[in-house]
C-alpha cells in the first residue's frame, strides 16, 4: 500500500501590524490544499486546470467498522437511500434528472470497511451546483418509508446474490475467523434479518451519529482555485451542525492482535480451481492505524521488500522444488493499512502432482513462511538491507508522481487514507517512511510475524475435495463454506 503525502505548513500573512492566519494550509504535495471549517468538516482541494472539469467527493469516516451486531449492514443501505430524494429533489427521477442537467456521466457511491463515499465529475463553472448536490443529499435524506422498503429489497437481492458466489463466501469466512470478538466490523453486507426489519428511524440514528460534519470531509480536485472552493463550501456547509448525538473521535473497538493459539487451517473447495493447480493464502493481524501508527511504515516498507523478485522471501520459495512454486508471479505478501482491522498476508500458488498431496504441499509451504521466510527477514544479506530499504523509497516516490496525473486520480486514494488513518498520517506519510530504517523492519517483524498464529485458506477444487475430504479432516484442514462462512448464521 503506498502513499503520497507530505508535512503541511501554515500560511501566515502580516497585514497592518497584525497576524492573520488564512483558511488554507498548503501541503507539500503539489497543489493540494487544506481548510477546517468551525463545525470540523475538513476540505481538501487540488487545483489542476489540465481540463475544465472538477471532481467532487464527500466522505465519511463510517462503514463496517462503526457496526453493531444491531444495525450490521445498515451503513450499506443507508448509502442506497442517499439518492432516493432529498430537501431539494422530491425523488430518486428529480435527483437523478439534476445530475443529468449538471451533465454527470458517472456517479457513485460506495461502503468499504473504513469509509462511506460519494462522488462525480461536473464541468468546473457548475462547481456550485455539485457542491450543493452533495449537501442536500448527505444532510437532508428524505428517507421514504415506501423507498425504503424498495431498497431493502434490492439490498437484499445483492446479499442473497453472493451467498454462493466463491470470492464472498471466502471472505466472509477470513474476516468471521481473524476478527472472531467483532467481525460485523469488517462485513458491510451485514446481517439479512437487520437489514429486513430496518426502518427510516434506524437510519436516520445513523444518520445523526455518524454523517456530520466532524465526521466527513469533502475532497475537490481539478480546473478551480482553491480560495474559491472555500468560499462556497463554507457559504453551503457553514451552517451544518453536529448534534447531540454525533460520535466522532471515538476509538473503535477491534479484535485481538493474537487471535488464534494455534495456526488454523481452512480448506475451499473452489469451483475456479482446476486440479492441477492449488492456491494457499495466510493470514496475520497487523498493526492498525487508530493504535499502532508507527508501527504501519515499517509494515509498508517491509510488503515491499517481500515483493522483490531477487529477493530471498520469493527466490528461495522457488527454489525450493518441494514447493512446486512456478515463479516469482505466484508468490508474495502485503500489508493492509486500515484503521482497526489491519491484515498481513501471504499467499502462493502451487502445481500440484502425485509426489504430494496438495494439503501436505500446503503445510510445507506454511512451514517455510513461518521458520526460513522469517528467519531472513531477521538478517542481513536477504533483502531487508539498508540497501534494500532505500530502493524502495524510491519505487514509492514514483508511485507518488503516477497517482498524481489527475486530481481524481489522487483524491480518491487520498479520501480512503482520510477515513482510515487521518489527514495528519496522510499529510506526513512520505516524511515518515523516509525515517524507516532496517531495525525498523525487523521490529515490525518480530512483533507482528515471528512464532505467531494465523489463519491459513487452501483453495483446491471441489471434485478433488470430495474425492479426499478425510484426507484433509486426518491433516488438520477443517472445510469452509457458504453455511459456515458467515458469522451472523
Amino acid at each position: 500500500m503506498t502513499r503520497k503525502f507530505f508535512k503541511f505548513f501554515l500560511t501566515t500573512v502580516f497585514l497592518c501590524g497584525a497576524v492573520f492566519v488564512l483558511p488554507a494550509q498548503k501541503t507539500s504535495v503539489p497543489s493540494l490544499f487544506k481548510y477546517k471549517l468551525e463545525n470540523g468538516l475538513e476540505l481538501f482541494v487540488m487545483e489542476n486546470d489540465s481540463a475544465p472539469l472538477v471532481y467532487i467527493e464527500i466522505a465519511v469516516k463510517a462503514g463496517a467498522v462503526t457496526q453493531t451486531p444491531e444495525n450490521a449492514g445498515l451503513f450499506h443501505l443507508y448509502e442506497h437511500m442517499m439518492f432516493k430524494g432529498n430537501a431539494k429533489y422530491a425523488n430518486q427521477k428529480e435527483a437523478y434528472a439534476a445530475l443529468n442537467k449538471m451533465g454527470v456521466s458517472e456517479w457513485n457511491g460506495t461502503t468499504s470497511i473504513d469509509r462511506v463515499n460519494y462522488f462525480f465529475t461536473v464541468p468546473s463553472g457548475l462547481l456550485k451546483d455539485g457542491l450543493e448536490y452533495w449537501s442536500y443529499a448527505i444532510r437532508t435524506p428524505l428517507l421514504d418509508e415506501k423507498e425504503l422498503e424498495n431498497e431493502k429489497s434490492v439490498v437484499l437481492s445483492e446479499i442473497e446474490g453472493g451467498m454462493s458466489e466463491p470470492g464472498r463466501i471466502f471472505g466472509a469466512g477470513v474476516f468471521k475467523n481473524l476478527f472472531f470478538e467483532c467481525p460485523w466490523k469488517t462485513d458491510t453486507s451485514g446481517d439479512p434479518k437487520i437489514i429486513k426489519n430496518a426502518t427510516a428511524e434506524s437510519l436516520k440514528k445513523i444518520q445523526e451519529e455518524y454523517y456530520v460534519p466532524a465526521n466527513t470531509a469533502l475532497f475537490v480536485g481539478g480546473d478551480v482555485k482553491h480560495e474559491a472552493v472555500y468560499s462556497l463550501v463554507k457559504e453551503i456547509y457553514g451552517d451544518w451542525q453536529n448534534g447531540k448525538n454525533a460520535q466522532t473521535g471515538k476509538k473503535i473497538e477491534t479484535s485481538s492482535k493474537t487471535p488464534f493459539s494455534a495456526t488454523k487451517k481452512l480448506v475451499f473447495a473452489d469451483p475456479q480451481n482446476s486440479k492441477g493447480i492449488s492456491r494457499l493464502v495466510f493470514y496475520l493481524r497487523g498493526p492498525d492505524a487508530q493504535s499502532d501508527e508507527n508501527d504501519t511504515y515499517a509494515a509498508d516498507v517491509w510488503s515491499y521488500l517481500l515483493s522483490n523478485p531477487s529477493g530471498n522471501f520469493i527466490s528461495k520459495a522457488i527454489q525450493n522444488k518441494e514447493l512446486n512454486i512456478p515463479d516469482a508471479d505466484y508468490i508474495g505478501g502485503s500489508y493492509s493499512t486500515m484503521r482497526a482491522s489491519g491484515i498481513i498476508s501471504f499467499s502462493a500458488a502451487f502445481m500440484n502432482d502425485e509426489k504430494i498431496s496438495p494439503q501436505k504441499r500446503a503445510q510445507l509451504i506454511l512451514d517455510y513462511w513461518n521458520t526460513q521466510a522469517v528467519d531472513d527477514m531477521l538478517k542481513s544479506g536477504t533483502g531487508y538491507d539498508e540497501k534494500d530499504i532505500k530502493s524502495v523509497k524510491g519505487r514509492l516516490e514514483d508511485s507518488r508522481t503516477y497517482s498524481m496525473e489527475t486530481a481524481s486520480l489522487f483524491l480518491r486514494g487520498f479520501s480512503s487514507e482520510w477515513a482510515s488513518s487521518g489527514a495528519d498520517y496522510a499529510l506526513s506519510y512520505d516524511e515518515n517512511i523516509l525515517k524507516v530504517e532496517n531495525k525498523d523492519v525487523r521490529s515490525f517483524v518480530e512483533k507482528y510475524i515471528k512464532d505467531k498464529k494465523g489463519l491459513a485458506v487452501l483453495f483446491v477444487n471441489p471434485e478433488y475435495y470430495r474425492e479426499n475430504k478425510k484426507e484433509f479432516e486426518k491433516d488438520g484442514w477443517q472445510e469452509l463454506n457458504a453455511e459456515n462462512a458467515r458469522w451472523w448464521k
